[in-house]
């Protein structure tokens, strides 16, 4: 006799292949949100591994399975700051930026980018004193940081040549430097700290900056 596929059992195992899948993100998010919030209340070597699994209600090793040693989970966790959430989209691909991309008048377009700086220095900055101490003190932690603003020196350079060239007071890569540098998350926390700027101030302070420092009348 000639057995044939069931189809019931084919579908059961999808659906458990499925359900797996769906648990593993669940957990994966859980250990990255809960790392995330214990780096910025403790900072990076104050908080331990046994502390994120209590933190996200799991076990010990599934922290380990789900967002490997601890440099791992600052990287994690700093990508989910950067994009505002856990998806798997470079800022460069995600519709903000086709937007920014879309958007023909130089001036605007500038304004348009300051506020996408803004909007993920807001988020970025409080883990951003605990990523840098990560930096000094763990090997693989210095990789992902340094890899992190080689990234973000990349999707401005993107952005910067969408504008046209000769509505640039330098080149390419000198603008591209100097927005990157003035965007960083380092001046973003001297305005709001030090000088005390609230969001919208630091919003209007950066985009007027940018303006004036890269386009030419």
């Amino acid at each position: 006799m000639v057995s044939t596929p069931n189809p019931k059992r084919s579908y059961d195992a999808t659906r458990r292949r499925e359900r797996a899948e769906s648990e593993r993100e669940e957990t994966r998010v859980k250990v990255v949100e809960a790392a995330m919030k214990l780096f910025v209340e403790k900072g990076y070597t104050a908080t331990t591994v046994s502390e994120i699994a209590k933190e996200a209600g799991v076990a010990l090793q599934s922290v380990y399975k789900a967002g490997g040693s601890k440099a791992e989970l600052m990287h994690h966790a700093v990508d989910v700051a950067v994009a505002g959430d856990t998806d798997d989209v470079l800022v460069q691909d995600r519709p903000s930026f086709a937007m920014f991309m879309g958007e023909p008048d130089p001036v605007a377009k500038v304004r348009m980018f300051a506020g996408m700086i803004c909007d993920i220095q807001e988020r970025l900055a409080p883990i951003q004193r605990a990523q840098s101490e990560a930096a000094a003190v763990d090997e693989t932690a210095t990789t992902y940081w340094r890899n992190a603003h080689l990234l973000r020196l990349q999707t401005f350079d993107v952005a910067i040549r969408a504008l046209p060239e000769d509505r640039l007071r330098r080149s390419y890569e000198e603008t591209t430097a100097t927005v990157w540098g003035i965007g960083s998350t380092e001046v973003y926390t001297l305005m709001t700290t030090i000088l005390s700027y609230d969001k919208d101030r630091v919003r209007s302070w950066l985009a007027d900056t940018l303006v004036d420092a890269i386009l030419r009348p």
